[in-house]
Parts: structure tokens; C-alpha cells; sequence
């Protein structure tokens, strides 16, 4: 288990929803595409290095910053890379 994962745990109550994170690419203004769903974050790490050096292939990296909450983004030219954190909803949710 990894550090974040215990810091999460500690902090969690029992209310908690698993999260997965979220891969994902595209370029400013014109949407994106997801290129991977992992249950931790360290598991995207590879893919998220590989997508980092592609992008610092095309343009020069011009922001690459870790948020609070552990999503990562990088940002080069137009183009951008994401890792986010999502819920993950596990019971129905009615309307209220």
C-alpha cells in the first residue's frame, strides 16, 4: 500500500468511496481522451512518464504540477496530460 493510500485510510471514514485515476490527454480548448483507468496512482506512473516524454518530444513542458488532492498535471504547447483522482460510485444514488 502505498503512503497516500495510508494517509487516505487514516483520514477515512467509513462513508469513503474507492477512487480510481484517470489517465488522460488531449489539447487546450478542444477536449481530451482517456488512455487509462488504474486502481492507484503509483500503477499509472509508467504510462504517465511515457505520455510526459512524448509530449516533451513535441513541444517544451511549460507546467507540470502536483494538486492537493495528488492529480498531476503537465502542460507543453497546446497540448495537455492529466492523472485524476474519481469516486467511484458503488450503490444506487436516487434523485432527492
Amino acid at each position: 500500500m502505498t503512503e497516500l493510500q495510508h494517509r487516505q485510510n487514516a483520514n477515512c471514514a467509513s462513508s469513503c468511496q474507492p477512487t480510481v485515476w484517470i489517465l488522460s490527454e488531449g489539447e487546450m480548448h478542444e477536449g481530451g481522451t482517456i488512455r487509462g483507468v488504474y486502481l492507484d496512482r503509483d500503477l499509472a506512473r509508467g504510462a504517465l512518464v511515457t505520455k510526459a516524454q512524448q509530449l516533451n518530444d513535441r513541444f517544451t513542458i511549460s507546467d507540470a504540477r502536483q494538486e492537493d488532492d495528488g492529480s498531476i498535471h503537465v502542460e507543453g504547447g497546446c497540448d495537455w496530460i492529466a492523472l485524476e483522482p474519481h469516486p467511484v460510485v458503488t450503490t444506487l444514488e436516487l434523485d432527492a
